[in-house]
């Protein structure tokens, strides 16, 4: 229903070839479009909220936001294009779990802080513009630190296990590298999941040699006893920028855009003949169980895109578009 009342408000052209989601400093950006190629970059410090304004349109969590990012998607060349979501990883992170209770068996985490109610909405948002981007015909891929319990959130297995069951068992790949192979200041190690096949390549192997480089050690995290004798640590103010891609990571991710576009999976198949849009939406759509997007808030998105001024509904769907949800 979001999807189609985008494309009653807006004019939808297809035309963009690389999207770049939670973007930060934006290197990977910077060099696509370097290199020609017709470009979007989605970050929340792209746009400072004016005090008279509800939402900020560069905000997943906000229904404008979610909005104006499926609108993007729906603008990609269709089975010609590369989404890149380097999802806000601060609650999925090891460094975190004393606040969000997070594991491998309890990824949804202790929901009584609103960190944790940010970072598993971002999630759950963010696997439905996956599922968009493989129906059509993109490459996507997701990254996040080496650790980051991001993987096993129950929401992304579920949308991983869907393509799968779309494209078979190679339809999403994992790989996992050291950033300490493109000039990164740590050797950091990331994952992260694809629905190409040629994403291993990012993988340059074992990390040797780092110590014997001569750089200056990064110091990321302090190590401390509390008053109680406890063993904690916590990140430094060097930790943030090991969030930024190395310009040699941009630069190979470039080189290895084409490639990955050209070994996309899961796309599913349209049935023969297509029916129309409405005989579709009659017949039904087999939804997810509930708990799987327990913080992804939909309905709020609907409301805010039913009230729009320039929403032209066709005739015939107007007793199925309701005011509000």
């Amino acid at each position: 229903m979001i999807i189609l009342l985008l494309c009653w408000t807006f004019t939808i052209q297809q035309d963009v070839e690389w999207l770049e989601y939670f973007a930060g400093t934006g290197n990977l950006t910077r060099v696509m479009t370097a290199a020609q190629y017709k470009s979007f970059r989605f970050d929340i410090l792209d746009n400072n909220r004016p005090a008279n304004r509800r939402s900020n349109f560069m905000d997943l969590t906000e229904a404008s936001g979610f909005a104006l990012a499926t609108l993007w998607l729906l603008r990609a060349v269709e089975d010609n294009f590369a989404l890149h979501l380097g999802l806000k990883c601060s609650s999925f992170s090891k460094m975190n779990v004393g606040t969000s209770s997070r594991s491998a068996c309890t990824s949804i985490g202790w929901e009584k802080f609103a960190s944790v109610l940010i970072g598993n909405c971002l999630l759950e948002r963010s696997c439905l513009l996956i599922l968009l981007a493989t129906a059509l015909g993109g490459c996507w891929s997701l990254e996040q630190p080496g650790g980051a319990l991001t993987e096993f959130y129950p929401t992304f297995r579920h949308t991983i296990q869907s393509i799968f069951q779309n494209g078979g068992p190679t339809a999403v790949q994992c790989v996992r590298w050291w950033m300490g192979h493109y000039n990164s200041s740590t050797p950091k190690r990331h994952y992260a999941y694809s629905n190409s096949t040629s994403v291993l390549k990012i993988d340059k192997g074992v990390l040797q040699g780092w110590k014997r480089k001569g750089k200056k050690k990064v110091t990321t995290a302090e190590r401390y006893v509390d008053a109680s004798g406890r063993k904690r640590y916590k990140g430094t103010s060097k930790l943030r920028g090991t969030e930024v891609y190395p310009m040699p990571f941009a630069r190979e991710f470039c080189d290895l855009v084409e490639e990955l576009k050209s070994n996309v999976q899961g796309k599913p198949q349209l049935p023969d003949p297509i029916p129309s849009a409405l005989e579709t939406f009659h017949h039904g759509f087999e939804l997810a169980n509930p708990e799987l997007y327990r913080q992804v808030n939909l309905a709020s998105v609907y409301n805010y895109l039913r009230r729009s001024k320039q929403l032209r509904i066709p005739h015939d769907w107007l007793p199925f578009m309701p005011e509000q949800l």
